[in-house]
């Protein structure tokens, strides 16, 4: 990290730890939660976009997929055998990344083994735990689906999805999809060129997508 990033990184950190700066999110958090209709609402997600709306809506998390990030293609696999997933346990495999990294076996046919990062997490334990505790929680009657145009998915699993029964669900792309009804383009941040960067905060912590994509009337679509 160079000087320069080093300087900005502090004065990120200041700034957010201010007491302005939480009042701001406060009333930023309010406005969001005041428009919306929904409760008691599961997000099944491919990353951290789903804690995140949580968190900005104030509701407690309904999901397992929360503090973590599937590869696309896992994350289709996921949801199009939610139930056979759900059922099985966590293995564990050792990488050379700084968090704990997990397993969800196949059949060996159709149905094949998934991987989950727990990058929110530092102890199996943890990740473990939070995981059987909220897929407890996942109302059927209430479910939404979110994803990202990456990691080489394609429209033809994408469409796989489409017989998964849910309230609603979105692809955001950083490309147009028109074979996808239910895709919705977020032109990415023009210094990170990639779907990822819709997770980038601004001065005032709204991010990027909260701007960009309107998940209050998302969420409550009924």
């Amino acid at each position: 990290m160079s000087f320069q990033q080093q300087i900005r990184q502090r004065a990120v950190s200041i700034w957010t730890s201010t007491l302005l700066y939480r009042s701001i999110d406060k009333l930023i958090s309010k406005r969001f939660q005041r428009r919306l209709h929904n409760d008691n609402f599961t997000i099944l997600c491919s990353n951290c976009i789903g804690g995140v709306i949580y968190h900005r809506l104030g509701k407690r998390f309904l999901s397992p997929t929360i503090n973590l990030f599937f590869s696309q293609p896992d994350f289709v696999s996921f949801c199009l055998y939610l139930d056979y997933y759900l059922s099985k346990e966590l293995t564990f495999v050792e990488t050379d990344f700084p968090y704990p990294v997990a397993q969800l076996v196949g059949n060996g046919k159709e149905i094949p083994t998934i991987t989950i990062h727990f990058n929110h997490d530092k102890e199996e334990a943890t990740s473990r735990t939070h995981w059987e505790d909220r897929k407890k929680r996942i109302r059927r009657d209430n479910l939404f689906i979110i994803l990202y145009m990456l990691d080489g998915v394609t429209i033809e699993q994408l469409r796989q999805l489409e017989q998964v029964p849910c309230k609603n669900k979105v692809v955001l792309s950083a490309k147009p999809l028109p074979k996808i009804s239910w895709s919705y383009y977020i032109k990415p941040i023009l210094r990170h060129h990639y779907a990822y960067s819709y997770l980038q905060k601004n001065l005032f912590g709204v991010r990027y997508f909260e701007r960009k994509f309107d998940f209050v009337s998302f969420l409550n679509c009924s």
